[in-house]
């Protein structure tokens, strides 16, 4: 009973990452834009904690958000429904939670 007591719960949890077209005809760099917002992610999920385990990353440069047809995007919804991964995190949310 003890050790059930003990044993934290181990969530999978993915993380999403979108450059838009629109910050491409801004001048954003699309690699420079990417890798920032996948080292903020991951840092984020480094500090919620071992009881969290990263188990992919989604990437979807150059779309739109308009709408969902993005690719890995909608790889991410069916890994969710297939329950792959119980939580996303995408820099938005994480903006607005920090």
């Amino acid at each position: 009973m003890l050790e059930a007591i003990m044993r934290k719960a181990k969530y999978k949890i993915a993380i999403y990452i979108r450059l838009s077209k629109e910050d491409e005809d801004r001048g954003y760099d699309e690699s420079e834009s990417i890798t920032n917002q996948k080292a903020l992610l991951l840092d984020y999920v480094e500090k919620l904690g071992s009881e969290y385990e990263l188990i992919d990353t989604y990437v979807d440069p150059g779309y739109t958000g308009t709408n969902f047809n993005r690719p890995d995007f909608r790889r991410m919804i069916k890994d969710i429904e297939l329950r792959q991964n119980q939580y996303g995190y995408h820099k938005r949310f994480i903006s607005s939670r920090t």
